[in-house]
């Protein structure tokens, strides 16, 4: 078997300047089209690093931005940025390593699982609280907006989010008259906005993108891609999606961690935020031939509708 190398070429000799000799000893994304991700180790120290490359730019940006001015909160539960990269068709970065396995593909006891949930929602709500910006939508790495058409209206951010899924949506006949109707809600309510701040918050912080040590205990959070400019309560939304329905103790925890309030405080947001993400599931999941993309959406918006989104936290009234 022959060993395993960096690439593009040109980025192993700029590794080894920074780090000496080093052995690559895994290749995390041989099949990607999007990302490449290797663990290396230096035999100058005998420290583990990982080296992230990207093929879209876009996502470069926001991490490269992430590790420079937002993820400081987190302190030892965030790998450190050790350098950036960027060559004429590539960008990269080299980061430390959190040693521990992906909390998705971790057998955890029921304990262990709510520990880790908890502490995630308390570190989410740190870097919620840690600032705010001026505008919402994704930053370069220089901190300026990458979207030309980006909002300083938080309404108005919504709004025209929800409205152009709705209406791509509504001209491909993709929506059932319940899934419609909340479209129709979300859009009626979106008010509910008016003085919300931008804040660094993430798409994809899930157990996906979590780490937990070989006791089970949370060991960090990894994968800053996705992050954002945006509305707090919008970082729930995949969580509600993917993993909340089938593990509402773990729900709980998080929001125990996070601040237990935002469930009633920000029930409106959490129902619109979420209404975007199911009707996003269901174009987005049609347009790349995803059943399953689909379905998450769609189950989303039925639990919505049929008002389980959060069980265990009365719901004063009905959407209407």
């Amino acid at each position: 078997m022959e060993p395993l190398s960096l690439y593009p070429q040109e980025l192993e000799s700029r590794v080894r300047t920074l780090i000496g000799p080093y052995e690559v000893l895994g290749n995390y994304r041989p099949n990607s089209q999007r990302t490449g991700v290797w663990k290396v180790q230096s035999h100058r120290d005998n420290r583990y690093y990982y080296v992230k490359t990207y093929t879209r730019k876009q996502r470069w940006h926001p991490e490269v931005y992430a590790y420079r001015h937002w993820i400081s909160p987190l302190g030892a539960y965030a790998p450190e940025l050790v350098s950036v990269f960027e060559g004429e068709d590539w960008q990269a970065v080299l980061i430390t390593s959190i040693e521990g396995t992906i909390m998705r593909e971790t057998e955890l006891t029921p304990e262990a699982s709510q520990s880790a949930y908890r502490k995630a929602g308390e570190l989410t709500r740190l870097l919620h609280d840690s600032q705010s910006g001026e505008w919402f939508g994704r930053p370069d790495k220089d901190g300026n907006p990458i979207e030309l058409s980006h909002h300083r209206d938080p309404v108005k951010y919504v709004q025209t989010a929800v409205q152009e899924l709705a209406d791509s949506c509504r001209a491909q006949e993709l929506l059932s008259p319940a899934e419609a109707e909340l479209a129709d809600w979300a859009l009626r309510h979106t008010g509910v906005f008016e003085n919300v701040k931008p804040v660094p918050i993430s798409w994809d912080s899930t157990p996906g993108n979590w780490m937990v040590d070989n006791r089970g205990m949370f060991a960090g959070m990894i994968d800053f891609e996705n992050m954002l400019w945006g509305i707090d309560a919008d970082t729930f939304s995949i969580l509600f999606e993917r993993y909340f329905a089938e593990d509402t103790p773990g729900m709980l925890a998080f929001f125990q961690g996070y601040g237990l309030e935002v469930l009633e405080a920000k029930r409106e947001h959490i129902h619109i935020c979420c209404i975007k993400m199911g009707l996003g599931d269901i174009y987005w999941g049609t347009q790349n031939r995803s059943a399953r993309i689909v379905d998450y959406g769609r189950q989303l918006l039925d639990r919505i509708h049929q008002g389980k989104l959060v069980p265990d936290v009365p719901v004063r009234e009905p959407l209407k």
